[in-house]
């Protein structure tokens, strides 16, 4: 007869498979050092099991800059430019808030236009994927879909305020494995951003290259500001879907 004793949340393991005590199952201690572990809890009851190497994402952009939302800073002929999705290994792969606006971010933020920044998301050899999708004028949603790894799960969008001097919106960086966990849904608002490539202060306002160039912040002039505070210019719903 083998004698069994239960220790936390330990149970009997055999070499080389799970064994499943009445409340727990764990990796064998062969698995010590494999990458990732996704944990379920249900109150004192743990389940371990190996995290799939890949998750599929699929990714909604909500637009939604109409006299309704913004009834007192909707400029004429608002709209945002063509979405850039990202997926990437390495942090500040599109864009990063305090550093410089790279070409394609000035070219994005202050034109619309999106092939400088492709052209340097697909230079990038941590990059794993970029899409762009087509424009909104009011409300609107534009969906991407892809597949994460555990070594590339991070994740990032822009599209352009316009009219506007140099001012976008979006995230960077939305990690989505976290502690050997893929993360099943998120949702939050668009961050906004001053490129720091012009000085414009108005939405309206006519190019006027800044010299120098500043570093990406969030709205610093007046009529940005104002139009921030209204409330977000969108939303963006991330969920797993394999």
């Amino acid at each position: 007869a083998v004698r069994r004793t239960r220790v936390g949340l330990m149970s009997a393991v055999t070499a080389g498979a799970f064994l499943v005590a009445s409340s727990v199952a764990i990796a064998a201690p062969f698995e010590t050092g494999v990458a990732a572990v996704e944990r379920a809890v249900r109150g004192d009851e743990q389940t371990q099991v190996i995290a799939s190497p890949t998750a599929q994402y699929r990714l909604t952009l909500s637009i939604n800059w109409t006299r309704t939302t913004h009834p007192n800073t909707l400029p004429s002929n608002a709209h945002v430019s063509r979405p850039i999705m990202a997926t990437h290994s390495t942090p500040g792969a599109m864009f990063r808030r305090g550093a410089l606006a790279s070409p394609g971010i000035e070219s994005m933020a202050e034109t619309g236009g999106v092939t400088s920044l492709l052209a340097e998301l697909n230079a990038d050899p941590g990059v794993t994927l970029s899409a762009t999708e087509a424009g909104v004028f009011g409300t609107a949603d534009r969906v991407f879909t892809f597949t994460l790894s555990q070594g590339a799960d991070l994740v990032s969008l822009t599209t352009m305020l316009a009219p506007s001097p140099d001012w976008f919106v979006g995230f960077a960086d939305r990690d989505m494995f976290v502690d050997g966990v893929w993360i099943e849904s998120t949702t939050f608002p668009l961050g906004n951003y001053d490129a720091g490539t012009d000085s414009g202060s108005r939405f309206r306002s006519p190019n006027a290259d800044a010299q120098p160039a500043t570093v990406i912040t969030g709205p610093t002039d007046v009529a940005f500001a104002a139009a921030a505070a209204e409330g977000p210019f969108g939303t963006v719903h991330i969920e797993r879907v394999g």
